[in-house]
């Protein structure tokens, strides 16, 4: 019997304990647009993923993003993604509040050099993001 407790209190901790990895993507500021920080940067997104969702069928993650360099105040929404060998695919609402919201934002993050584009913006669609 005990052996089964601390069987399951192994695998209960192990999972509990994954390794959470934020994906911080800066988008630069464009023509008259202020930006903010070293990096000019115009709106920061942050994607936050459990390691252990890559496996799953269908991964989730914690976003958080708007204008400025700290989004820490901002609200976070939780949305699913897509990851191959490649790439991480972030999908966000615009209006994450407005229950028919249809504006839809994509993140395409290259895993290997960490460069995303945006889509649905016409300025400054490349972003460059970093693991914190």
């Amino acid at each position: 019997m005990r052996f089964l407790v601390t069987l399951a209190t192994l695998v209960f901790c192990t999972s509990a304990f994954a390794e959470s990895i934020l994906y911080v993507c800066e988008r630069p500021a464009w023509g008259d647009h202020e930006g903010c920080g070293p990096n000019n940067t115009y709106s920061t997104h942050t994607f936050r993923v459990d390691s252990a969702d890559f496996d799953n069928e269908k991964p989730d993650y914690i976003y958080q993003g708007g204008k400025g360099c700290d989004v820490s105040n901002k609200s976070t929404h939780r949305y699913r993604y897509r990851v191959d060998d490649e790439e991480i695919i972030f999908s966000f609402a615009r209006l994450p509040l407005n229950p028919r919201n249809k504006l839809w934002t994509t993140v395409t993050v290259n895993r290997d050099d960490l460069t995303a584009v945006m889509s649905g913006v016409e300025d400054s669609p490349d972003l460059q993001c970093r693991i914190e």
